[in-house]
């Protein structure tokens, strides 16, 4: 197991001055010799970094950035920068600068490692210990945690820690597949979310889905040479705004527009977030979008792929075992995935993905200052972290938004949509991770990601226009293959020639038969992504109250038959659990348990009202939705995805 000696370079100590701003007070070993209050001028902006957007309004926090390393350019350092907020009052060395009720300090470390996780931790104590001195002139202790923080190797295994993929399956569900996705495709994605803290770790938590990524995959994550130096404030004039439009156009870059990117917002545009464009933007994920492009011709051509894929490799005699039976449609044990990839070196297939290059950027979290950053020409995609409202408001500056509080992707580029949408395999494998992951932890679920992408890039390696290729959906293949990193890929194994994915046939995992169950998931899936199904959804909770609220006058009968169309209702859009041996309810099974539900409605209502009312009393049947709505703590009805 590879360790890393010496993995902190600086420890910094960021100040906010009720004049200047944030400025750095102190910094061991100095980075500019004789000045220990100066940074070099590529970190120049470092002080606003560590000090984020709004961090007057939290007590404490932790940050993580990415930063061009000084020593060696063509490589990432990686910085973790913990703040703290304490009354004045508790400062026991005042400074005639203190005019404030309060005092803000930040103490951060750059580091050659991506050890977000493992140095957070000790990094929060340490400044906890140094802000109870309440002499902030006192540099000792930090110094000490300097030398401490050197003397003991660090595994490279620990990179993960403190990054919970757990929280975030359970958190986006069915839609963390397609923000996996996503990220595979290269393109401008803006993260947006506060605090800052909570948004970089959720960012860097979906880059460790990706095998390897955060441990060798970042090492040219914020690097790249400009083709105008990054100013604080965006500004422009006639001749700047000509110069980038003629730059855009020698690159073929539509999405860039140098007039607009750097316009100063009026208080009209910076006061209304959710102006025409949200309201068109949030509006436009229509479920024919969704389900008639892809998934209409999945339906009606599910089992002749099925049956094809069975035809194609039943004759090839050097097949091993585990190609005989190559799909896991009806195999959902926890183990089933991992037994066909688990052997599989993924330095062998090519891991990391080289993504983040040739321009294109990964950055957990920016500040305002590195807004001209990304209308840059040199800039060809980024995933990057915003917690400033001013990111939004240019939209010309990114393809996807995605809002972490709000738990909502937008997007207003349709043939993007189209590439994005999730096939029943795809909905297979979200609910297989969705279903079993709250129990196996974080390893188990970067195993099933990691086999996802295996087999994804065995398959690419298929002809154009062949069937199995449809199981990831055709378009997104075809924009993933156009990528420079699969093309880099590409090199780097010699074509796809791996010796392990012999032994893979070119199919999804997840593939087979389409059952009632896929039904099912694929309605649940339609009425979170879809606009009309977000309406239909809403319309049945707020029924629901309405009628828990006229139930007092005319009795208990409403309320009875409001439980019945709930457990009705919550039977179409929620899958029901596996049960202990993991075997999931046969097809016929599932149709006669909807004609058992369509019978229940058409039949006396009252009667039956009653006898649902009393199943629901039982602990083993789920709420009706508008009460899990309220109680559950990922507010699954508030996604919004495309």
């Amino acid at each position: 197991m590879s360790s890393l000696n010496e993995p902190v370079l600086n420890i910094i100590v960021i100040g906010f001055h009720h004049k200047k701003g944030c400025q750095v007070e102190h910094c061991y070993p100095e980075l500019v010799p004789g000045r220990p209050t100066e940074l070099p001028a590529a970190w120049r902006h470092l002080p606003a970094l560590a000090l984020p957007d709004g961090s007057h309004n939290y007590l404490s926090d932790t940050i993580f950035f990415n930063l061009p390393g000084l020593s060696e350019p063509a490589h990432t350092v990686y910085g973790i920068s913990c703040f703290r907020q304490i009354p004045v009052e508790q400062v026991v060395q005042k400074t005639e600068d203190m005019t404030r009720s309060s005092v803000q300090k930040s103490v951060c470390v750059i580091c050659r490692a991506p050890l977000f996780g493992r140095l957070a931790v000790k990094l929060e104590l340490v400044v906890r210990a140094w802000f109870l001195q309440g002499d902030f002139a006192q540099t000792k202790l930090l110094e000490d945690a300097y030398k401490h923080l050197n003397s003991c190797p660090v595994q490279l295994d620990q990179i993960l820690e403190g990054l919970s993929v757990q929280r975030l399956v359970e958190n986006w569900r069915h839609k963390a597949l397609l923000l996996f996705k996503l990220l595979l495709l290269r393109r401008k994605v803006l993260i947006y979310g506060a605090p800052a803290g909570a948004l970089s770790a959720a960012l860097l938590t979906l880059l460790s889905l990706l095998p390897r990524c955060l441990d060798h995959g970042l090492t040219n994550a914020a690097n790249i040479t400009l083709s105008r130096p990054l100013s604080p404030i965006p500004v422009t004039d006639n001749k700047t705004a000509d110069n980038m439009n003629n730059c855009s156009e020698a690159l073929s870059e539509p999405y860039v527009n140098g007039t607009n990117q750097t316009d100063e917002l009026t208080p009209k545009e910076t006061g209304n977030m959710l102006e025409e464009k949200d309201r068109v933007s949030r509006q436009s994920f229509d479920e024919t979008i969704l389900t008639d492009v892809v998934d209409r011709q999945d339906l009606s051509t599910g089992r002749e792929k099925c049956h094809s894929i069975g035809e194609k490799y039943k004759t090839q005699k050097t097949l091993v075992e585990a190609q005989q039976s190559p799909t896991m449609a009806r195999d959902m044990s926890v183990d089933g995935l991992y037994n066909l990839t688990g052997q599989i070196d993924q330095a062998e297939c090519g891991f990391p993905l080289p993504l983040f290059q040739d321009g294109y950027l990964c950055l957990p979290y920016l500040s305002l200052q590195y807004l001209d950053l990304l209308s840059d020409p040199a800039v060809q995609g980024f995933v990057v972290g915003a917690s400033n409202v001013l990111f939004k408001q240019k939209r010309q500056l990114f393809d996807v938004l995605v809002e972490l509080n709000e738990m909502r992707i937008e997007t207003g580029d349709m043939v993007l949509r189209r590439q994005l949408a999730l096939g029943t395999e795809d909905l297979r494998f979200a609910d297989h991770v969705v279903r079993h992951g709250s129990t196996q932890g974080d390893a188990w679920i970067r195993d099933q990601f990691s086999s996802y992408l295996i087999y994804l890039l065995r398959t690419s390696l298929l002809p154009e226009g062949s069937r199995e290729i449809d199981s990831y959906n055709a378009q997104f293949m075809s924009a993933f293959k156009a990528t420079p990193a699969y093309q880099r890929w590409l090199e780097s194994t010699n074509n796809g020639e791996i010796e392990a994915f012999s032994n893979l046939a070119p199919v999804h995992p997840f593939s087979g038969q389409l059952s009632v169950a896929d039904m099912k998931l694929k309605f649940a899936h339609t009425m979170s992504t879809t606009e009309g199904g977000r309406k239909v959804t809403a319309a049945v909770a707020s029924t629901g109250r309405a009628v828990a609220t006229t139930s007092r006058a005319v009795g208990g009968a409403l309320s009875q038959a409001r439980g019945a169309l709930s457990g009705w209702w919550s039977a179409l859009t929620a899958p029901a659990p596996l049960e202990a041996n993991d075997n999931p309810p046969s097809d016929a099974e599932d149709a006669a348990e909807l004609h058992a539900d369509a019978a229940e409605l058409h039949a006396d209502p009252a009667e039956n009202a009653a006898d649902l009312l009393d199943d629901n009393r039982r602990p083993d049947r789920p709420d009706p939705p508008d009460k899990s709505i309220e109680d559950t703590t990922t507010n699954i009805g508030k996604i919004q995805v495309i």
